[in-house]
Formats: C-alpha cells, structure tokens, sequence
C-alpha cells in the first residue's frame, strides 16, 4: 500500500513537471508568434511609407515641371505685376476678362492643388513649404481682394480657394522654416573675399567657381 502510494506521489509529480513544461513552450511559442507578428507589421509600415513618399516624389516632381512651365509663369507674372493695376476687385475672378480671368484661374488652381494634396496627406507640408510657400504667398497677396469678393458673388457657402487659403496659413506659420522644420540651411558669407598678403600681384584668391 505504501508502494503504491509512494508511486503515485512520483507519477503525480512527473505529470507537474510534464504541465510546467508544456505551459513553458507554449508561453515560448506565444513569444516567437508575436516577435514575428510585430516584425511583420513593421515591415508593412515601413514599405507603406516607403510607397506613400515615392507616390508623393511622382506628384511634386509633376507640380514641379508644371511650375516651370511658360504659360504658368506667365500667369504668375501677370497676377502678381499687373493684376491690381488693370483689374477692379469687384469683378472677383468670375467677371474678370478672358486674359486676366485665364491667368488667375491658372495660378488659383495650381496652388489650390497644392494645399489639397497637403490637407489630404498626399504630399509632406515639409517638403510643399519650402519648395512653394515664398511664391504661394507672394500670389495670395495680390489674389486675396478677388478671392474674397468671388465668394461674395457666389454666396456664403461657397468655398472657394480655401484649399489654397489653408496653404496660405501654414506657410505664414511655419516661417521661419529653420525654427518650424528644424533645417538648417548654410549661407555665402556676403563680405568680399580678401586678398592673398603673400600675392605680389594683389589679385584674390581664386573662388570655385573661378576654379
């Protein structure tokens, strides 16, 4: 009987150890399951912003060629030169003559563009600011009393050039752009280079581009 007793006692304990060891593995396997898990998701992440940055590359490198085009920096010129001297704010956009109404509508939805691809998180503020934010501003100044009376003549509701307005915004909060995006950006000295002492002739040293 106490045989008996005594291997049950054994048997019990082996199948304790035998539970603690099963339980050790599969808290083992619950470990590697989520590690893999985890690694997954961040390569996912990783290749979905690695796609979301080559698709915003494609759209501002579009922008960019469409920014260097003739006819729009004709437009551009127009409306920030001569808008003002020829046109009378009251008219808006609408009501403007082909030639002017043509100009402002190009440059409108250029940058109305713009600030869409940034408020919808398609294209990086830090990269739009930069590239467009002196030239955006630049414009806005000179469209502003046409924009606004346009949205008188179209009514209350109506939102137009927000898109742009927003861009206008975030340009004008984050200059300076060393303090809001942390770049740093290096500078010419403006002082003229100074002469050579041990130069006989007296003549500069050689800039790079002189090289």
């Amino acid at each position: 009987m106490q045989q008996a007793l005594s291997f049950g006692g054994a048997n019990e304990g082996t199948c304790e150890g035998g539970m603690d060891f099963s339980l050790l593995f599969n808290i083992l396997a619950l470990m590697l399951s989520l590690t893999a898990l985890v690694i997954s998701a961040l390569i996912a992440l990783r290749q979905s912003t690695t796609m979301h940055h080559a698709n915003e590359l494609s759209v501002l490198v579009d922008l960019a060629q469409e920014f260097r085009t003739v006819e729009f920096q004709r437009a551009e010129s127009y409306v920030i030169e001569s808008l003002a001297k020829e046109q009378d704010p009251s008219l808006g956009c609408s009501r403007l003559p082909e030639e002017a109404r043509i100009a402002v509508n190009a440059v409108m939805t250029f940058f109305s563009s713009i600030g869409t691809l940034v408020v919808m998180n398609m294209a990086d503020e830090v990269l739009v600011v930069p590239l467009f934010g002196y030239r955006a501003n630049r414009a806005w100044k000179a469209l502003e009393p046409f924009v606004m009376r346009e949205r008188e003549l179209r009514g209350p509701n109506d939102g137009f050039g927000t898109f742009y307005e927003d861009l206008v915004c975030r340009i004008r909060d984050k200059f300076p752009l060393d303090k809001s995006y942390g770049l740093v950006l290096r500078r010419l000295p403006a002082d003229p280079p100074q002469e050579r002492p041990d130069d006989p002739t007296g003549e500069s040293a050689p800039t790079p581009d002189d090289r």
